[in-house]
């Protein structure tokens, strides 16, 4: 007859170990893809802010007060620059 040399005790602590990485695994794919979200978001922001300067420059009559994807853009013409701002970030373009 064979004995079983495994206790039940380091069965439930090889489980517990088990389980403690995979929730640390999971809890870090979720922060690595919210960062990532973040960053998109962030060139989202920049690109709106380019778009914004370009219609500006080919058409006087575009509003300065542009909504895009919920997100208010406001656009003012400076003396040597052009200004953008969205939300608290402020986007400068030399003229």
């Amino acid at each position: 007859m064979k004995r079983n040399t495994r206790r039940k005790g380091y069965l439930l602590l090889e489980s517990l170990t088990a389980l403690t990485i995979s929730i640390l695994i999971i809890f870090t794919l979720n922060y690595c893809i919210n960062e990532q979200f973040k960053l998109l978001n962030s060139w989202e922001r920049k690109v709106n802010a380019d778009k914004i300067v370009l219609l500006h420059l080919k058409n006087k009559d575009v509003p300065n007060n542009l909504v895009i994807k919920g997100q208010e853009y406001y656009f003012t013409q400076l003396d040597d620059y052009y200004h953008v701002k969205v939300g608290k970030n402020d986007y400068k373009f030399k003229k």
